[in-house]
């Protein structure tokens, strides 16, 4: 019986110690809501690829907010110009500004990733499957294909309907040089002055 009066007791402390100390209750993790976005705290410099050494586009005045649509791994976040572009594709749609220079609001956990193209190539952006040939000949074996959004370096032309192409800078994982028909070229970057070409 003394047993079953000092379990009662101990029961009835519990109960009244829990009801003058109530466990502590975990704090709300605030999610921040609305479009990603970055406003220039001062003016900031916008770059045609996410690179400081790439060519300027232009600059985001002091307080303006401009909302975003895509970062890179190196801390580059890319918004759309709002200029017709029809031919690029993916990241050259976007222009780009450095994350140490502007503040965030809103959501930018769900923002999707982009390869971030190099300043100073030209390259070419297929708006369909392209073969890339070993030798500028339709005849010759097809080492790759290039698929849309994946990306080359245009390094030359051959003067014939042929253009060198080098996947090692682009996004694809390969190294594979080749030869793909010049009039399938969709090309972005300083592409004016390509040499010339046989191998």
């Amino acid at each position: 019986m003394r047993h079953h009066y000092l379990s009662l007791l101990v029961m009835a402390m519990v109960t009244l110690s829990c009801s003058l100390f109530p466990a502590p209750t975990a704090t709300p993790t605030v999610t921040p809501s609305g479009p990603c976005a970055a406003t220039a705290p001062s003016g900031v410099t916008v770059y045609e690829r996410p690179s400081f050494e790439a060519d300027v586009f232009g600059t985001l005045s002091a307080g303006e907010t401009t909302e975003l649509h895509g970062e890179t791994d190196g801390g580059w976040f890319g918004f759309d110009p709002g200029i017709a572009q029809a031919a690029n594709i993916g990241p050259f749609r976007l222009r780009w500004i450095h994350q140490d220079e502007v503040t965030l609001s809103g959501d930018c956990s769900s923002l999707p990733e982009f390869w971030g193209p190099p300043p100073g190539i030209c390259f070419d952006m297929p708006m369909e499957d392209v073969d890339v040939h070993a030798s500028p000949d339709a005849s010759s074996a097809v080492l790759v294909v290039l698929h849309v959004e994946e990306f080359a370096a245009v390094v030359g032309l051959s003067g014939t309907g042929w253009a060198r192409v080098d996947l090692a800078p682009g996004n694809t994982g390969s190294s594979v040089v080749g030869w793909v028909e010049e009039n399938t070229l969709n090309m972005n970057g300083p592409c004016d002055s390509l040499p010339t070409v046989t191998s």
